[in-house]
């Protein structure tokens, strides 16, 4: 468990390192460590830019390391807390991104913020921060190009300039927002900025590229997946099979879904059912 109000200054790492023989002692046998990417500003803002960088020796969003530390400090944690016999679990955030390198062109439609159903038939012609390059890395780890086609929606626009939710016009238009996901709102798909299309088969298999990738570099046991409800269940059944399919030990998997109605939380247990999988919603 972390908080999101930890410190800037990259001091996470090593105190976790630190802390691991006193953990153990304590009975601690499994910690969930805060995402070891960054976010727009670079550390844990209200969304996340999930890459596949996790700290590569590159500037990104004008640092190396993270808000917690860098590449070396993360494995050297996780390697003291697997000493003491503790489980590591990564965090994942895979609902939106933020923080783009460019702008395109696009066309949108107005969103009806309190029912997402209500979408205006409206075409906008504009512009908007959709364009994923990762400059600096120059294609290291992946050379997967974000776009506009990989997003169904967005909350800020301009030419003309304008904020609210707004459904992006791409190969999946006539489909609305993604389902199997939680109804609040009419559809609670769209969250915040650039919100990831599930439908796009490139798209799901760069996250699961991702997931490989993490894997071989940090060993870690498992996974806390980020505000499941706004993704669709049957992403994630695949996601889950799949990673537990290419892991050389089973992982431990929760997933956070803010809900006080047990039955959507049951709901979205059923449509993500998966082998080897145990995924525990959180209620508020």
């Amino acid at each position: 468990m972390f908080s999101l109000v930890l410190p800037t200054g990259g001091e996470l790492w090593p105190e976790v390192e630190a802390l691991a023989p006193s953990l153990n002692e304590i009975g601690i046998n499994m910690v969930w460590l805060p995402p070891a990417y960054k976010g727009a500003s670079g550390g844990y803002p209200s969304a996340m830019i999930p890459t596949i960088s996790l700290t590569s020796a590159s500037l990104i969003k004008g640092s190396v390391a993270t808000k917690y530390g860098d590449k070396a400090q993360l494995l050297a944690a996780i390697n003291a807390l697997k000493e003491h016999n503790i489980a590591v679990l990564l965090d994942v955030v895979v609902n939106h991104k933020m923080g783009a390198d460019e702008k395109e062109a696009l066309r949108v439609q107005r969103v009806d913020e309190q029912d997402r159903t209500q979408i205006d038939e409206e075409i906008i012609e504009c512009e908007a921060w959709t364009r994923y390059t990762f400059p600096v890395r120059a294609g290291q780890y992946s050379q997967f190009v974000w776009d506009y086609k990989c997003f169904s929606g967005i909350d800020h626009i301009e030419n003309p300039t304008e904020d609210g939710v707004f459904k992006i016009v791409n190969d999946y238009t006539g489909e609305g927002w993604n389902e199997q996901v939680d109804d609040e709102l009419g559809n609670f798909d769209y969250l915040m900025g650039a919100n990831i299309d599930f439908r796009n088969h490139a798209v799901t298999e760069e996250i699961k590229y991702w997931a490989r990738w993490v894997m071989e570099q940090t060993g870690c046991d498992g996974f806390r997946l980020d505000a499941v409800k706004h993704i669709p269940a049957r992403f994630y059944k695949a996601w889950i099979e799949h990673v537990q399919e290419v892991a050389p030990q089973p992982l431990f998997i929760v997933a956070e879904y803010w809900s006080h109605e047990v039955e959507k939380l049951q709901q979205y247990i059923d449509w993500s059912r998966a082998k080897r999988c145990c995924l525990m919603p959180h209620c508020r």
